[in-house]
């Protein structure tokens, strides 16, 4: 019995140490910084448990501010899984983290997804509730890792909350027909148009159909011309001679009623849309800088039809 207090007063006496020396860099085990383990940590602080997992969150802050190598940001996730395991509850540190560990390479190439990825999703399992990791998962899937069934099933789910923004449904649609999973896009948008309480937004889904049907169409005509190129060594002079060279059996109609024709960078697009049903990347700097996306219209194409 005599131990108890002994035991309490160390622990204590350990977490004045930790808590009042300034953060330091840390030691490295191979690629990774080396941390306590959490099981031993709740051990030694059972009582103090919130403060030692504020002092890991202060550490995860601080790694971020001293980050400069790629190696360096991936630490953050180390840090953040860590404060996580001794708070599952603490759901600043998942959203905070997921967004920093990722760092743009250039074309559109991302190191620390998984990493970043990883602890979202573990943030998922934690609290449920906070919606806001939900949607950083959704968009790890589609920015960095183009999984977008995956981000479009997220995003259908987020839809469904309450006060949740108009454009999650749309969103929606538009991952689905990325993936190639045309079926599930056109069902949804579908019953989407079939469920509106008015008008505007009957039409607005209405459109959404027909987009749907035209990018399903515009794919099938760059595999088509994808094929020609592979066999000519160049690409077609216009959508009409890929009915010539037997690549296609006919043009087809747009289902949005514009004209079909091969743009510029050799993919084919219509008169009727500015856009392909598509989405546009962000680009993450090293310095931690994050473009805004936009969700819901894709490239911009200032080709005209030939």
């Amino acid at each position: 019995m005599r131990k108890l207090p002994l035991v309490l007063m160390t622990a204590g006496l350990l977490l004045v140490v930790l808590l009042a020396g300034p953060p330091r860099a840390p030691l490295y085990l191979g690629d990774r910084p080396v941390l306590p383990r959490a099981g031993f940590l709740k051990a030694l602080f059972k009582a103090q448990l919130g403060l030692v997992a504020d002092y890991f969150w202060i550490l995860t802050i601080n790694r971020v501010g001293t980050a400069r190598k790629i190696s360096e940001y991936r630490d953050i996730y180390y840090y953040a899984d860590l404060t996580t395991d001794l708070d599952p509850r603490f759901a600043k540190v998942y959203t905070f983290a997921g967004i920093t560990i990722p760092i743009h390479l250039g074309r559109e190439e991302y190191a620390n997804v998984e990493e970043s990825s990883r602890i979202l999703r573990k943030g998922m399992v934690n609290t449920p509730e906070d919606k806001r990791i939900h949607f950083q998962l959704a968009y790890n899937l589609m920015f960095f890792e183009r999984k977008y069934r995956e981000a479009a099933a997220i995003i259908e789910e987020l839809a469904k909350e309450p006060g949740a923004p108009e454009w999650y449904s749309g969103l929606a649609t538009r991952l689905y027909a990325q993936s190639g999973d045309f079926d599930t896009s056109l069902g949804l948008a579908q019953a989407l148009r079939d469920s509106a309480e008015d008008d505007e937004t009957r039409a607005y889904y209405e459109r959404r159909v027909n987009e749907i049907l035209q990018e399903r169409l515009l794919q099938q005509l760059d595999t088509a011309i994808q094929r020609h190129q592979q066999r000519e060594g160049r690409l077609p002079a216009s959508l009409e001679a890929l009915v010539s060279s037997g690549d296609l059996r006919e043009l087809p109609a747009d289902p949005l009623g514009g004209k079909l024709f091969l743009g510029e960078d050799g993919r084919s697009y219509s008169t009727a849309a500015r856009f392909r049903l598509e989405i546009i990347y962000d680009e993450k700097t090293e310095d931690g800088d994050r473009l805004v996306p936009k969700p819901l219209d894709s490239k911009n194409h200032d080709a005209q039809p030939h």
